[in-house]
């Protein structure tokens, strides 16, 4: 779930998909969501190039109201992006009971908690291992679902907003 730009690291992840369906039959898709944006030749090359591209899926821009069906009709979900201001989408995956494989950089780590599996999105070939993990291992998929729907509830709006709150007073305060 993201734009289809080059940040996001959408090549990576259909690039680590063809790894892994290269020794692995799965029943799964490769579903990726997201708004068309900028640079995007290279996410269609990546396609192209895979010689699984007849599972993989773009399925365009999903209204904000629609995105908990879409998540919770997923078996896993991945974000590899380069970078992110915070990575709501990894919270709202968790949130809808999905287990998470993303990108161990900028913000994503304290986003994710200990309730998903952390790669390096510069390495395809991890980032498949890590999603044959989550396919293949129904208590490890368990275990991160339970730890997933913890973890959520410690991002509110109410609880940032407080905490915003609580900043302002104690810079006011000097």
């Amino acid at each position: 779930v993201g734009t289809l730009e080059p940040r996001k690291n959408w090549p990576a992840l259909i690039r680590a998909w063809t790894i892994l369906r290269q020794t692995t039959a799965l029943p799964h898709q490769l579903v990726i969501a997201g708004g068309e944006g900028w640079l995007t030749g290279e996410i269609f090359a990546a396609i192209d190039a895979s010689a699984f591209k007849q599972e993989i899926i773009l399925a365009g821009f999903v209204a904000d109201a629609d995105l908990p069906t879409l998540y919770s009709a997923a078996d896993v979900f991945t974000f590899p992006s380069l970078y992110e201001g915070f990575g709501i989408p990894v919270l709202e995956a968790l949130a809808c009971g999905v287990p998470v494989v993303c990108a161990d950089n900028s913000s994503l780590p304290e986003a994710a908690g200990d309730a998903t599996l952390l790669v390096d999105a510069s390495d395809d070939a991890a980032l498949a291992v890590a999603l044959q993990r989550l396919i293949e291992d129904e208590a490890l998929r368990n275990t991160l679902r339970e730890r997933g729907f913890q973890h959520s509830t410690c991002f509110t709006w109410r609880r940032s907003a407080e905490t915003l709150w609580h900043t302002y007073q104690q810079v006011h305060r000097g």
